[in-house]
């Protein structure tokens, strides 16, 4: 009697493997079925549309294709409507969930690829907070060559924000730096055409458009310079408002004729041979004081 229920219990317990065996065969072959055949064309359209009308920005993607388990990729380009920025190629995009964040009560998204020989990883959510990491982006590319004057460099950054629309709505803080720095553009007004800047370190918050430059760190290059202060962000550099306190500090690679401009402001070098100065003004039109 007692072997006779061992085997029937056996027996059950095979046929309830068996069972979650098959079902899961089902949902695997299901998910396969609905990966290949979903129309990721589709999904892609939707997602930029939906972001073109929140944003104002135009966008167009392309070359879009599903990733397993959840999410998709694709390439994305932006036309932004800064008159500096050049359109943006965003490559190999890729937006999936962020798993940590369903049982939250916020989901969120993660968003990672390609920009300018760089990378990008960012978290979003529906309320407008969010992170974003930049590591190797060369911005040349990324400014529009009929300006007058362009960086070079290569950029990585840190930025949290809350809020964040854009409207340039929003608050959070920044870190950025800029290896290899380069300012192009300075041969009209008698100085080398490109003029080799180093290392650039910038930390800080921003408030809507107002940014806040906490602490600002030049090493490395022609001119050593420190300080801080804050810029009125405009559409334009001409609508750029600036309130900045800088130290700059000639080095043994100064150009003369950079150093014949530091005279021609009328501040006094101090003790150790730095300048103290308050720029004021705009970004196309900054006013020394």
């Amino acid at each position: 009697m007692i072997g006779r229920l061992h085997s029937i219990a056996d027996r059950m317990a095979g046929n309830r493997r068996l069972f979650l065996l098959c079902l899961l065969l089902f949902l695997f072959s299901f998910w396969i079925a609905l990966w290949i055949a979903f129309p990721a064309d589709v999904l892609q359209r939707r997602l930029v549309s939906e972001v073109v009308q929140q944003s104002g920005v135009k966008m167009q993607g392309r070359n879009a294709s599903l990733l397993f388990p959840f999410g998709l990729e694709f390439d994305l380009k932006i036309f932004p409507t800064t008159p500096v920025l050049a359109p943006l190629d965003l490559q190999q995009l890729q937006v999936s969930p962020a798993w940590s964040s369903l049982v939250s009560g916020t989901p969120q998204i993660d968003l990672q690829g390609k920009l300018s020989g760089g990378r990008f990883d960012a978290r979003a959510d529906r309320n407008g907070t969010g992170t974003l990491w930049l590591r190797g982006v060369d911005i040349a590319p990324l400014q529009r060559t009929n300006q007058d004057y362009r960086v070079q460099g290569i950029l990585n950054g840190d930025l949290n924000g809350e809020q964040l629309s854009a409207a340039m709505t929003g608050e959070g803080d920044f870190i950025l730096q800029l290896r290899d720095a380069r300012l192009l553009g300075l041969g009209r007004l008698g100085l080398p055409e490109s003029l080799a800047l180093g290392m650039l370190s910038l930390e800080g918050q921003f408030k809507e458009r107002r940014l806040s430059i906490e602490k600002a760190l030049l090493t490395e290059g022609a001119l050593e310079m420190s300080g801080g202060g804050t810029l009125l962000v405009g559409e334009t550099p001409e609508q750029t408002r600036l309130n900045l306190n800088v130290r700059l500090h000639p080095t043994a690679s100064t150009p003369p004729g950079l150093r014949d401009l530091l005279n021609l402001t009328g501040v006094k070098p101090t003790a150790d041979g730095s300048y103290l100065l308050r720029i004021g003004g705009t970004l196309a039109r900054p006013a020394i004081r």
